[in-house]
């Protein structure tokens, strides 16, 4: 079996509800890797190396980009050796990824709604996601997290990022903005309660802050079948356990202060 996807339709449906967004985030391509240095306060690239070191990757894993966006943490990770394959719903995203990755190898993008993955079941070691859970709807996050379980093999994992509340006014009031425009129902009820969500569906969960402490990644574990759920959580295999990183601190309500 292998997770090499088929080709995604490239026409949007007429009734499709994900097209305003999708025409924002075509639109906002070409400024999105700045916008994101921006509000991170991260020029040199430190969270995404983050994101890679709680993931650990490993030489000829295959590792799946959720919402890869301009395809920055795919180019990351795929320095492991690992297989890395992209998706994200934006035609206008997937460009600028393709565009940084020209001459690499080992790396596949492909346009696809992440509640449906053109990706064979049980064929996937690692799954991760950046900078995109806090913008879906409940429904969405319940269909993305379930379809990420599906393609996991068992004991895979899958690796969430996201930003803390910057401390800073200006910073502050970007993070409230992108929550409250871009984000839907139930967002408010995931945003600082990730690990219970995702204790729904994985094992293992823990969460972890960088060490600047901007963001916060929660990372699960597939099941085992006949290894029971809710076992003790083992420490993960990621070098991030060694250095016994500070609990994250929880995030603030969707609007709230931090």
């Amino acid at each position: 079996m292998t997770a090499r996807p088929e080709r995604a339709p490239a026409t949007t449906p007429a009734g499709d509800p994900l097209r305003g967004k999708r025409r924002y985030y075509d639109r906002f391509s070409a400024f999105y890797d700045g916008f994101v240095r921006l509000h991170s306060c991260d020029r040199q690239g430190r969270m995404r190396d983050f994101l890679v070191e709680v993931a650990d990757p490993q030489p000829g894993e295959m590792v799946l980009d959720l919402c890869t966006g301009t395809g920055a943490c795919a180019l990351r990770l795929s320095r492991s050796g690992a297989r890395l394959l992209g998706i994200d719903f934006s035609g206008g995203m997937l460009r600028q990824a393709r565009r940084k990755a020209a001459g690499r190898c080992g790396i596949h993008w492909v346009q696809a709604d992440a509640r449906a993955l053109p990706v064979a079941s049980g064929t996937v070691d690692c799954v991760t996601c950046a900078y995109a859970m806090y913008e879906l709807a409940a429904g969405a996050r319940r269909g993305l997290l379930a379809e990420v379980a599906r393609v996991l093999r068992p004991a895979g994992r899958f690796v969430m990022m996201e930003h803390l509340p910057p401390r800073g006014r200006f910073l502050r009031l970007l993070y409230r903005l992108r929550v409250r425009l871009l984000a839907s129902e139930g967002v408010g009820d995931f945003v600082g309660g990730e690990e219970e969500e995702f204790g729904r569906t994985f094992d293992q969960v823990r969460a972890f802050a960088s060490g600047g402490g901007l963001t916060k990644a929660v990372i699960g574990r597939k099941p085992v079948p006949g290894s029971g759920r809710g076992a003790p959580a083992a420490a993960p295999a990621s070098p991030v356990a060694t250095r016994s990183p500070a609990p994250a601190r929880p995030h603030a309500q969707s609007g709230g202060s931090p």
